[in-house]
């Protein structure tokens, strides 16, 4: 994650007024949606299945675009697939027939790194999501905990200007969700890249984000953006503890329970 220098603009991603419709959709996916995420923020997005969270990182992505309104990157509308953004699915969608390094390094190799600066950086990702000892295993010998940190790694290994997480830890189970939630929360804290982190678990958006979107059901719109007011470094361990958390949870829940009791009453 990076700061480009050569791209002062202050919001690192910006929605304005989007709208999108699927071909044979009944009602848009989302509808008239504004907001910003500022350079170095980590922005979390919640709201029920199908409110179109997914679809705003492929909007970020450059992977769809808008029937109405625009979609800013660094300042500049986007128009084609954002090569300087990174993204990380539920799925580690790691090659198999690669080793950990390989699969870490495999953004720089396209990218015609120099060797011997490419193996210092893999190396260097290698250490930071605790991987060291496994460089030359192979995806099927990986829990799948190892196998989502291969697949950060290979996310943050080029320096993207944005990383776009869509519930990356969703399939595991809680107690390598939570570690690689606070691994996520220190790598994050140590290189202050601008990321948007899509997510259904209220903690998790508290315990990682700057700010907080929370969308309506679909058509998605946003219903509000809350702050989280934790000073940074963090450690989760004592933000549970706190009543500043509780009360923060609880509005969420207020807000998201609200969202998805008209989902189902209007389904």
């Amino acid at each position: 994650m990076s700061n480009n220098p050569l791209a002062p603009h202050p919001d690192a991603l910006r929605f304005e007024h989007v709208t999108l419709e699927f071909p044979g959709a009944h009602r848009p996916a989302i509808e008239d949606v504004s907001f910003q995420v500022g350079r170095g923020k980590f922005v979390a997005v919640i709201g029920p299945s199908g409110c179109g969270k997914s679809t705003l990182l492929n909007l970020a992505a450059g992977l769809l675009f808008p029937a109405q309104g625009e979609v800013h990157f660094n300042g500049a509308p986007v128009t084609g697939v954002n090569s300087e953004a990174a993204y990380v699915t539920q799925q580690a969608n790691l090659l198999p027939w690669l080793s950990v390094r390989a699969n870490i390094g495999l953004a720089l190799k396209f990218r015609k790194v120099p060797k011997e600066e490419r193996n210092a950086r893999i190396q260097h990702w290698i250490k930071m999501v605790g991987l060291t000892g496994f460089e030359d295993h192979f995806p099927r010998e990986l829990s799948g905990g190892m196998q989502k940190r291969v697949s950060i790694a290979r996310a943050l290994i080029y320096e993207p200007s944005i990383v776009l997480m869509d519930e990356p830890f969703g399939p595991l189970d809680a107690i390598t969700r939570l570690r690689l939630q606070q691994d996520l929360l220190n790598l994050w804290q140590e290189e202050r890249g601008t990321l948007v982190f899509v997510t259904h678990d209220l903690n998790e958006a508290i315990y990682l984000a700057d700010e907080v979107i929370v969308m309506s059901d679909g058509p998605g719109t946003i219903r509000r953006v809350l702050p989280v007011p934790f000073e940074r470094p963090r450690q989760i361990s004592s933000l549970v503890e706190s009543p500043e958390f509780a009360e923060l949870y609880n509005d969420l829940w207020s807000l998201f329970s609200s969202e998805t009791q008209t989902a189902d009453t209007t389904a």
